[in-house]
């Protein structure tokens, strides 16, 4: 290890919700060190469970503060005691859990400024902060908030246009009218309100450090276009809202040198920079390496997909962010909710609890299934707001079964027609160059992906992407390092590790889904229209 951390590298780091982690990426792009701190491992006196304290309304989920900043003290301690040469270290940046807010108090400008560097960070902050606890992303508490800040600004399609996303529970700007309207003495004593991710970069900068476009165009408050405060928003929430949360900053910004604390405390450089940090699914975006036109498709308990888009089209589903290492471009997050255990339950009932099967099934029936279609919802979905399975056949009548094969046909490709359509409603076309980066629990099987690139009639490519957010935030550290907007971040990053070509669309392909498509569409309109979601 100790050769690996004599070079030349930048730190990423990832404030997430269980755990603190960082990364060393040498100036070759390889990864030279890698550790974590556990919170309910190796913090369990905050009592949190996966991170977080559920209240009694199973609403409200925030998490300590000072979980966070302790558990930055052991990882740095950590690093200090394996012989890491914090001398080598020429930047840093980082991700923090997206939505997630904290309230420093007055005068904490004032500690951050005049840190020892005898003390670890979370004694000395112990004062620092007016709420303990702090909301995250999976508060769900601030229903009142959000149709509140709706009809404020005309709407929730005039929001999603304003702002990238109609108003959702767990969205900052929610978040902290909530915490106005039931805590106000805590809201007048606060100086300053960050996200998870500019609350992290201040710690280093010892300083408030500014919130990026990228993570704050996920607080319903950020006008995308502009990439300034909407003032409608901002006064639909808290009064004085726009002092507490200071101007934003290009994603790419080198928002000053690391604080003096950690120099004398550790050993960095003084001319050791910190990038502005960003939110988790951008950071993700960039350690993923995505370009213009291409979708990254994660295959996990969930679903979820990452776009890069130039001309976005908000909707009422899904939410667009500003792109975290293209400040005039923008990247687009779609959600499913049944992603691998819908998969894992067509396995059971249709092929014997085996993937072997399964994958003989996808590899045995015909591209576009004979014209089946099938709608797969074990829980109620996000995009679409449909429940439960609905099967059609060739003729659009729903039936009520269809023979193995064909079941499991139908929700593999129905699952990625559903992604593309839903893609190309917010604005994302695939294009010549377009490539798909699968990765999560389903990336392993060479038949679903097969599916995968036939549906979207581009190449998949796997990659290793376990530590994404955090190696992204080491790749986002160079690229700010080399002068971020002047250069692209493709550049940058073009010694990093390849992706491995997975699968290739099949001749034909195209003609079959681009049939396919639209009917598919309409029938999940015609769902919609019978079970009475808000969204149709």
């Amino acid at each position: 290890m100790g050769e690996h951390t004599a070079r030349r590298c930048c730190l990423g780091w990832d404030f997430s919700t269980q755990q603190v982690k960082v990364v060393a990426v040498d100036t070759e792009m390889n990864i030279c060190y890698e550790d974590s701190v556990q919170f309910d491992r190796d913090l369990p006196e905050f009592g949190t469970q996966g991170g977080v304290h559920v209240h009694k309304d199973r609403l409200t989920v925030t998490s300590p503060v000072l979980m966070w900043v302790q558990a930055l003290d052991i990882i740095l301690e950590k690093m200090k005691a394996s012989g890491f040469d914090f001398s080598q270290v020429l930047a840093l940046s980082g991700a923090g859990q997206q939505h997630g807010s904290v309230y420093w108090s007055a005068g904490a400008s004032l500690v951050l400024t005049s840190l020892s560097p005898d003390l670890p960070l979370h004694q000395q902050l112990q004062a620092c902060f007016t709420l303990g606890d702090c909301p995250v992303w999976m508060d769900s508490s601030t229903t009142a908030q959000c149709r509140h800040l709706e009809a404020a600004v005309g709407g929730a399609q005039v929001l999603s246009c304003l702002t990238g996303s109609r108003a959702y529970e767990r969205f900052t700007g929610n978040q902290i009218a909530k915490i106005y309207q039931q805590n106000p003495e805590a809201y007048l004593r606060t100086e300053r309100i960050s996200l998870v991710s500019s609350f992290a970069a201040s710690l280093f900068l010892g300083s408030y450090s500014p919130i990026d476009y990228s993570d704050g165009s996920g607080m319903n408050l950020l006008q995308i276009q502009e990439k300034v405060w909407s003032q409608a928003c901002l006064s639909a929430c808290a009064p004085h809202l726009e002092e507490k949360l200071g101007s934003p900053v290009p994603s790419c910004s080198v928002v000053g040198a690391i604080s003096s604390y950690y120099i004398q405390r550790y050993g960095f450089a003084p001319g050791c920079r910190v990038v502005a940090f960003t939110g988790d699914n951008p950071a993700s975006l960039a350690g993923m390496r995505l370009e213009e036109g291409d979708i990254a498709v994660s295959l996990g308990t969930s679903d979820t997909l990452f776009l890069w888009l130039r001309e976005p089209l908000p909707a009422l589903e899904g939410h667009v962010f500003c792109n975290p290492v293209e400040p005039q471009h923008y990247m687009a997050l779609l959600c499913f909710k049944n992603g691998s255990l819908m998969r894992e339950k067509i396995r059971d009932e249709s092929a014997s609890h085996s993937w072997s099967e399964f994958s003989k099934a996808l590899q045995s029936t015909e591209m576009g299934n004979s014209g089946n279609l099938g709608f797969y919802f074990d829980v109620m979905e996000i995009t679409p707001e449909i429940i439960g399975c609905h099967r059609f056949n060739a003729e659009n009548h729903e039936v009520p079964a269809f023979p193995g094969d064909v079941e499991i046909r139908a929700l593999i490709e129905g699952q990625f027609m559903a992604k593309r359509i839903h893609a190309e409603g917010l604005g994302y076309r695939v294009m010549p160059k377009t490539k798909i980066l699968a990765t999560g629990g389903a990336s392993c099987n060479k038949d679903i992906l097969q599916v995968l690139a036939d549906v979207f009639g581009a190449p998949v490519y796997v990659m290793d992407t376990s530590s994404s957010a955090c190696v992204g935030s080491a790749y986002r550290a160079f690229h700010g390092l080399a002068g971020g907007t002047d250069m692209a971040f493709s550049e940058v990053v073009k010694s990093a590790p390849k992706p491995r070509l997975a699968a290739t669309p099949t001749p034909g392909a195209s003609e079959v889904y681009e049939a396919l498509l639209p009917r598919y569409a309409r029938l999940e309109q015609k769902i919609l229209s019978q079970t009475g979601s808000p969204l149709k």
